[in-house]
């Protein structure tokens, strides 16, 4: 991990006593200085550092004033204030600095603000990466469409999985009857079952799937079977297979 650092005071040997403390540490690369508020905002839209170390005290300009110039850029850098004053910790946090150092600086609180910076930078590289997995992800997702397609008189026929009244295999494929009428789909019935995938829908045999939606009555059959009436095909009379009769009972509390 590489995170690139401006340093900016108005004074020389503080730069230098910062450079030195923070060269300790491979993972932080000081990429520039700035020795004025104006110079760092420059440098900033420059070198597009990920942290900017601001005095609050420099000759131009004050460094709050500094760090909202920098903070409202796109891509704004951290901000961490390095100063001899301590009554402006306070007001440094509301401009959502990250961290306040103080002057004199030592080594041990530097070792602090770098430990700090580095696990900010480890989450975030995670979450990009997070995220750049789930927007490959979605890149694979085919448009969601809730029609499936069926066909009748070598025309495509889309239809939503609500005004299927139900579905009866046949050697290739399956016949489809729906409230529009009949029409034929590729798909075995299991394969249907599934693009369906709906509670609504009931294997009530290995030939035969059902909406319940449009069951208008249920014929006990004998040896404890049942058959099905259905909304608008009430000729046709779909048997409940014994070993689904069970299930049939308890999803209408027969």
């Amino acid at each position: 991990m590489e995170i690139t650092a401006l340093l900016v005071d108005d004074e020389p040997p503080a730069r230098d006593e910062l450079r030195y403390l923070l060269d300790a540490y491979p993972e932080i690369k000081i990429i520039d200085e700035a020795f004025s508020g104006q110079e760092a905002i420059e440098k900033v839209d420059e070198k597009k550092p990920d942290v900017v170390f601001l005095d609050i005290k420099l000759w131009d300009m004050d460094g709050f004033e500094v760090a909202r110039n920098i903070l409202q850029k796109e891509k704004s850098p951290l901000i961490i204030f390095a100063t001899a004053y301590d009554e402006f910790a306070v007001k440094a946090f509301e401009v959502n600095a990250v961290d306040y150092i103080l002057k004199p600086f030592s080594a041990s609180r530097i070792e602090k603000t770098v430990n700090r910076l580095i696990e900010i930078f480890r989450n975030r590289k995670e979450k990009d990466e997070i995220l750049k997995v789930a927007e490959y992800l979605r890149s694979l997702e085919k448009p969601c469409c809730k029609k499936l397609s069926f066909w009748k008189n070598n025309r495509i026929h889309l239809i939503y999985p609500e005004e299927i009244c139900y579905c009866e295999a046949e050697e290739k494929g399956s016949k489809v009857k729906t409230i529009y009428g009949e029409f034929y789909s590729a798909y075995t019935l299991t394969e249907l079952e599934e693009k369906i995938n709906s509670p609504n829908f009931f294997r009530a045999h290995k030939s035969y799937l059902v909406n319940l939606e449009k069951v208008k009555e249920i014929i006990p059959w004998f040896g404890g079977t049942y058959l099905l009436s259905i909304q608008g095909y009430e000729k046709d009379e779909v048997p409940v297979s014994r070993r689904q009769a069970k299930e049939l009972k308890r999803i209408f509390d027969i």
